[in-house]
């Protein structure tokens, strides 16, 4: 019983601490690092792409894309990625090799690589209609959307956010 009550305890501890974390808005006028990250609208038993973009004033040229999947059962190997808006497709090659790290007992393996794409995208995906995101892998493509009509994922809604950002310093 007393094992109960303290891991209880324990577990009220570190949710009460994670909920008073608190963030700190970057004012728009002095932004120098703009990062967003997101998942894709993904159906309860899809593997669900992490994507995570950067974007550094001192290079407003170019976006850093980090792509994560995370598996139970296998490690992928990401080779490449294509957004496709409004029927228009933009490839992207990785800059280096896929990393793959075991995590935890929960979520055990990670594969993680990362690309660098022109920060002109952002600009694209302005009033779209349809975006997806294709992840290609040595175990096929996994193709996610992105935004559509009915709806829009936590992804878009930080480019969405970036993309303000950007227009907001320039």
């Amino acid at each position: 019983m007393k094992k109960v009550l303290c891991s209880l305890s324990l577990s009220v501890i570190l949710i009460s601490g994670c909920t008073n974390l608190q963030n700190s808005p970057t004012p728009s006028t002095a932004i120098n690092n703009l990062s967003t990250a997101g998942s894709l609208s993904c159906k309860v038993n899809e593997l669900c792409p992490n994507v995570v973009v950067e974007w550094d004033k001192q290079q407003k040229e170019r976006l850093k894309v980090d792509v994560a999947l995370t598996s139970t059962y296998e490690y992928y190997d990401i080779t490449g990625m294509t957004f496709f808006v409004d029927g228009k497709s933009f490839n992207y090659l990785p800059s280096e090799k896929t990393q793959q790290k075991y995590i935890n007992r929960l979520i055990p393996k990670r594969s993680s690589n990362t690309f660098i794409i022109p920060s002109q995208f952002l600009y694209e995906l302005k009033n779209v209609k349809d975006v997806e995101l294709s992840i290609e892998t040595n175990k096929g493509s996994i193709k996610r959307p992105v935004y559509s009509a009915t709806q829009q994922s936590m992804l878009y809604q930080n480019f969405a956010k970036l993309i303000n950002g950007l227009q907001k310093n320039k």
